[in-house]
C-alpha cells in the first residue's frame, strides 16, 4: 500500500512539473506598444533555452537584439535603442496566456502597455513550429517602387516609396506632398512589413509608421502619423 501511495504522489508531482514547462514564449510575435506618443507596431522573435530568452525585435527604426527570461507565465524582455540623446534602455514585462502576451513597458517616459499575439504555427507543436518559422520564413520581395494610397480621417494622400531590400532589412526613399523627401527604414518578415521615418512639421517631430502585409504586388495595413492620428493604406508595386 505504501509503495502504491508513493508512486501515486510521484506521478502527480511529475504531472505538475510537466504542466509548468508547457508555457513557452518561443516564436514570432506581432507586438503593439501603447505609448504617450501613440501606438507602435513591431515584430518580436524569441528563442527559449531553459528560462533564458534571446532573439530580436524589429520596428520602424530597424532591428535590435533582445534578451530576457521566462519563469512559468512571467516574461521579461529587455533591449536598447539609439536616440538623438544616446541609448535608451527598454524593459518589457508581461504574462503569457497561450498565444497571447500582455504587460507593461518601462522606457523612462511615462507608463505604457504592450501586448502581443504569436503567429500561427504551420507544422509540429506551436512552440517548435514557431521557432522554426522564425528561422525558415522567406521574406517577400518588396524591392522597387510602390504607389501608396492613404486615408486618415476622411483625408487622402498619394505618396510613393522605393525600397532597397537586403534579406529582411529595408531602406529606401519616400516622397509626399506633406513630408517631402524622406529616408525610410524597416523590416519585412515573411509577408509582414513595417517601415517608417522621422519627419518635422512646423518644428514638431512626427514619427510616421506603416505596418501591414504584402500579397505579391499589393500591400495594405495601418499608418500612424505620430499624435496627428492614424488611418489605413494600400499600395501597388509600379
Amino acid at each position: 500500500m505504501k509503495n502504491i501511495l508513493t508512486l501515486f504522489v510521484g506521478a502527480i508531482l511529475l504531472m505538475g512539473s510537466a504542466s509548468a514547462q508547457t508555457t513557452d514564449a518561443a516564436g514570432i510575435w506581432d507586438v503593439s506598444f501603447t505609448t504617450p506618443n501613440g501606438p507602435i507596431a513591431a515584430s518580436l522573435t524569441l528563442k527559449k533555452d531553459g528560462e533564458k530568452l534571446t532573439g530580436s525585435i524589429a520596428g520602424p527604426q530597424g532591428e535590435v537584439a533582445v534578451q530576457g527570461t521566462q519563469k512559468d507565465k512571467s516574461v521579461s524582455v529587455n533591449f536598447s535603442v539609439q536616440t538623438p540623446n544616446g541609448p535608451l534602455a527598454i524593459v518589457m514585462n508581461g504574462n503569457q496566456e497561450g498565444d497571447a502576451i500582455a504587460g507593461t513597458l518601462d522606457f523612462g517616459q511615462g507608463p505604457a502597455e504592450w501586448s502581443g499575439k504569436r503567429r500561427a504555427a504551420t507544422t509540429g507543436t506551436a512552440g517548435a513550429a514557431a521557432g522554426a518559422s522564425a528561422q525558415t520564413d522567406k521574406p517577400a520581395d518588396v524591392a522597387g517602387a510602390w504607389a501608396i494610397q492613404i486615408e486618415i480621417g476622411g483625408n487622402t494622400g498619394t505618396p510613393t516609396v522605393t525600397f532597397k531590400q537586403d534579406g529582411e532589412k529595408l531602406t529606401g526613399d519616400y516622397s509626399s506632398q506633406v513630408f517631402g523627401e524622406q529616408q525610410v527604414t524597416g523590416t519585412i518578415k515573411g509577408n509582414d512589413i513595417t517601415f517608417g521615418f522621422q519627419a518635422s512639421i512646423e518644428g514638431n517631430a512626427i514619427k510616421v509608421t506603416y505596418s501591414g502585409t504584402v500579397d505579391k504586388d499589393a500591400m495594405k495595413g495601418k499608418v500612424t502619423l505620430g499624435d496627428l492620428g492614424e488611418g489605413t493604406f494600400t499600395a501597388k508595386k509600379k
